[in-house]
């Protein structure tokens, strides 16, 4: 197992929508197969009415169950893997070094998208989407996680477990769901809004556009 010069080896927890794809899949499937109310409910997450995990519980009761087969085809015709992610996941696998997908999106598109392109095997922290007796969503934490007041899924705590087994923890992502886990990683490689986050509150992170970029740092975060 790699290791850094005090002999903790490294963990990489990466988000999902945004990160591992280009763009934000569960948007999409709310915006095309959800039912009207969403559009209000973003408007007060915008304003300070409502924080993420709000938005996202409303926005799950707002799925059917019989659209779901035709969301999960749509996303796996349009979602696009981020550049360079085979060749992280690669690298790792070789350097036995742990890969966790860390997601607030939802369990249904999630899987099938890393089904489809040979990342089936990668574990993973999502939440569920069920339904109740009228097909109509419910949002489900799985055990093992846990719920947050704030954004669905605490990712802070899948920093803290991996820490808790003597790692140290790599975070990788795009947007408001991973701002409290990266004030908990030791190191940090934000996208996009998370790193306007960062750069706005003096968090120290390396930017990134493509996986390659990940890569570089994972390679000199275990050899120097």
């Amino acid at each position: 197992m790699t290791t850094d010069p005090q002999n903790k080896p490294l963990v990489v927890l990466v988000d999902f929508d945004g990160t591992i794809t280009n763009q934000d899949v569960g948007d999409q499937v709310v915006i095309k197969f959800a039912e009207p109310g969403w559009k209000e409910a973003l408007y007060k997450l915008r304003s300070g009415e409502m924080n993420v995990k709000e938005l996202w519980a409303y926005e799950t009761t707002l799925l059917r169950k019989d659209r779901e087969k035709a969301a999960v085809e749509h996303s796996l015709n349009t979602a696009e893997i981020r550049e360079g992610f085979a060749e992280l996941i690669r690298y790792c696998k070789s350097e036995n070094i742990p890969v966790e997908v860390c997601s607030s999106g939802m369990s249904f598109y999630v899987d099938a998208i890393l089904e489809k392109h040979g990342f089936g095997d990668l574990p993973r922290a999502r939440p569920e989407v069920g339904y109740d007796k009228n097909g109509h969503g419910v949002m489900i934490v799985p055990d093992g996680l846990r719920d947050c007041g704030t954004t669905v899924m605490c990712k802070c705590e899948q920093v803290w477990k991996w820490r808790r087994k003597g790692y140290r923890v790599m975070f990788v992502g795009d947007g408001v769901s991973d701002e409290c886990a990266v004030t908990q990683a030791d190191v940090i490689l934000a996208t996009s809004r998370l790193r306007d986050v960062c750069e706005g509150k003096g968090i120290a992170h390396t930017p990134f556009d493509t996986f390659h970029d990940v890569l570089e740092v994972v390679i000199e975060s275990i050899t120097t």
